[in-house]
């Protein structure tokens, strides 16, 4: 099962100066996912969305 969640707009500014930042930018948002929505991981990111999934642990 997948949901999609806004990813904070904060994360271009800071991810912004590095010298790779898109993959910084992934970085920020893999983990605000782990932060605020355990149990679950990102997949992907399609504009300023982010789509999760549950970790296999959490299905029953």
């Amino acid at each position: 099962m997948e949901r999609e969640i806004p990813i904070p707009h904060h994360f271009i500014g800071m991810a912004e100066g590095a010298s790779d930042p898109g993959r910084l930018f992934r970085r920020y948002v893999a983990a605000y996912v782990r932060h605020n929505f355990p149990g679950w991981h990102l997949v992907k990111i399609n504009k300023m969305k982010a789509m999760i999934e549950r970790d296999n642990q959490e299905r029953r």
